[in-house]
């Protein structure tokens, strides 16, 4: 059963969102641009939400998500520099290869997650899921240890997913 504010605004972050970006994209904040953005926000998201379902794994700790973001950000400058300093090396080839990741993840939303953190670090990305086999198959850019990478995913990644959807 939905609250009665859920009932007259089903996504209301989504309208939100989408409320913004209409004034990001008129590139004028005034009321009228905001009354528009947040009617086209309100009815979007009315229009969609039977669309969307109910999400079947929630956070349990949703404030170790900050964390988890901090740690990618971090990673991305880290990573962003490496590979700006692989690029300038040109006398060096990278030693790029594909790894079988062995996941301790099960659920699909924890594993999606996952598998775009890796793929929002530049230097790696997530090529498959292989859901039975239980692994993602990464492809590195430049690969000094695989022992090393894999363990540096299970700490920075995936043991705080463990902790945030249990």
């Amino acid at each position: 059963m939905r609250s009665f504010l859920g009932h007259w605004v089903p996504r209301p972050w989504l309208a939100l969102v989408l409320a913004g970006f209409w004034v990001l994209l008129n590139n004028r904040l005034s009321p009228g641009v905001v009354a528009a953005g947040l009617l086209i926000g309100l009815l979007v998201a009315g229009f969609t939400d039977r669309f969307w379902g109910r999400p079947t794994v929630v956070p349990r700790r949703p404030l170790l998500v900050l964390r988890l973001l901090g740690r990618l950000l971090g990673d991305i400058v880290v990573a962003n520099l490496s590979v700006a300093a692989l690029i300038l090396r040109w006398w060096r080839s990278p030693r790029s290869a594909f790894i079988a990741y062995p996941l301790r993840l099960r659920d699909p939303v924890p594993v999606t997650i996952l598998s775009s953190l890796i793929s929002l670090t530049p230097g790696t990305v997530t090529v498959d899921v292989d859901r039975e086999g239980g692994r993602l198959w990464i492809h590195c850019l430049d690969l000094q240890d695989e022992q090393a990478l894999i363990e540096r995913i299970r700490q920075r990644y995936e043991r705080l997913l463990e902790e945030i959807f249990p």
